[in-house]
């Protein structure tokens, strides 16, 4: 099922389009909690576009136009907006994990020349340790929350704009070339053994088309973050969302994911196998403690007959399920490793649709998803409509190395040759995990 959806040659157009077009729809929602005092923060597209554009502005005025830029931290708007006011300046985007040991930090920055590092307060110590040690090729360091010592986002952002009210309009009309690279990301793994990823603009804006194309996303939707920005999973789908006009939310952590899905409503989220198996055992043990398992069970024995019969009661039968949590959850996209296909049918069986996908950093990342009429339980559904995939020397069960040829395909390793040339052959980028087709062609991974 193809929707008509509009398909953009770099994250600049597409930005700008959407800003425009959502102008007054609400793009994030900032909390913020001084004890027991809760407030939100409504962010517009309108916002959004403007703060991008004065903290690109500021970026440029401080001389790191055509430089690389890393962002770290925990998903917060202020991540969101550094990575996008990179990309859209043809800064080259470096997000790395606020996990890494600083070791690896230090290395990962070492390593992708990067000249400013835009973080969360949380990593003082260790940014201001690589500060002191003085091995990178950092000259400026700006934290995501004002604190002493150091620039904040907040205060670039209003330097930028005063250079747009002078005129200024260099990072605004800066022109984007579709296909070099913009963002070096860094796979998991060892320092020695990670590898950093170069992807361009056409390489993340294809992606969107093809995931926006097959996947029902609305722009009533609210979203939470629970995928790390870092990931580019997690990053593709941040700007999948804006896209498609949605609201997008910020968790408060692992332990209130029921209290944060009834706080904002939530009604799609995009994430890893272990955040969905953790809802759903977390539903069924209410259900066991309820003594209602039977009554569970038989009530999707029934709905499953008539679903067949194309009678679908399954939110208003299993109502109070959907109610905890937070009454409007309607559809999730499990990813980054294959999912339990229990779990999987257990959401469905509940009437919130669960679809699961494939992909790696490599790719941008997706390249094979289920859509509405591709669904089957223990697949990742088909290839994304500008991708193709073969098997590479398959078995006698079809089984064989997975190729995947399309405009999501990295640039290649940077500065690792031989690695770019182990994987990418005659256009074809060659994953290293096995796959195979069913009858139907529908494609199953193994990792």
């Amino acid at each position: 099922m193809k929707k008509e959806v509009k398909e953009f040659n770099n994250l600049k157009e597409l930005i700008h389009h959407v800003a425009d077009e959502y102008s007054s729809h609400i793009a994030f929602v900032i909390k913020h909690q001084n004890g027991k005092e809760i407030d939100y923060e409504n962010i517009t597209y309108k916002k959004l576009l403007e703060d991008i554009n004065k903290l690109g502005t500021a970026l440029f005025e401080m001389g790191f136009a055509g430089k690389r830029i890393a962002v770290i931290g925990r998903n917060r708007y202020e991540w969101a907006i550094s990575h996008l006011a990179n990309l859209l300046g043809g800064i080259v985007s470096v997000p790395l994990d606020k996990d890494l040991q600083y070791e690896e930090l230090e290395s990962s920055l070492i390593r992708s020349k990067a000249s400013l590092i835009i973080f969360d307060e949380k990593l003082t110590d260790k940014i201001s340790a690589i500060k002191e040690n003085g091995k990178t090729e950092l000259t400026e360091f700006v934290c995501m929350s004002e604190i002493e010592g150091f620039k904040s986002v907040k205060e670039l952002i209003e330097q930028g704009e005063k250079s747009i009210r002078e005129g200024k309009k260099e990072y605004v009309e800066t022109t984007i070339d579709d296909n070099k690279m913009n963002i070096l990301l860094f796979t998991s793994g060892t320092t020695s053994k990670s590898k950093a990823v170069m992807l361009s603009h056409k390489n993340i804006a294809s992606n969107i088309y093809a995931m926006q194309s097959v996947e029902d996303i609305r722009d009533t939707d609210t979203n939470i973050a629970f995928l790390p920005f870092h990931h580019i999973f997690g990053s593709t789908c941040l700007i999948m969302m804006l896209a498609s006009g949605v609201k997008t939310v910020f968790p408060d952590g692992l332990r209130y994911i029921k209290q944060n899905l009834n706080e904002y409503k939530v009604t799609v989220f995009v994430g890893v196998p272990v955040l969905t198996e953790a809802i759903y055992k977390t539903i069924m043990k209410e259900v066991e403690k309820q003594g209602k398992t039977k009554l569970i069970a038989t009530a999707k024995k029934i709905s499953n007959v008539l679903l067949k019969l194309h009678i679908d009661i399954r939110r208003k039968l299993f109502k109070q399920i959907i109610a905890a949590l937070g009454g409007e959850l309607r559809f999730v996209i499990s990813g980054g490793a294959p999912a339990d296909p229990a779990i999987s049918q257990g959401f469905n069986d509940f009437g919130i649709k669960t679809v699961q996908g494939y992909g790696l950093t490599e790719t941008s990342p997706v390249i094979c998803a289920e859509d509405e009429e591709h669904m089957r339980n223990g697949t990742v559904g088909v290839p994304m409509i500008n991708d193709t995939i073969e098997i590479e020397n398959p078995d006698e069960n079809g089984i064989g190395e997975i190729k995947v040829k399309g405009p999501n395909v990295m640039l290649g390793y940077y500065e690792m040759e031989e690695e770019t040339d182990s994987v990418l052959k005659d256009g074809w980028f060659y994953t290293g995990d096995l796959g195979y087709f069913d009858k139907d062609r529908i494609f199953s991974y193994n990792r």
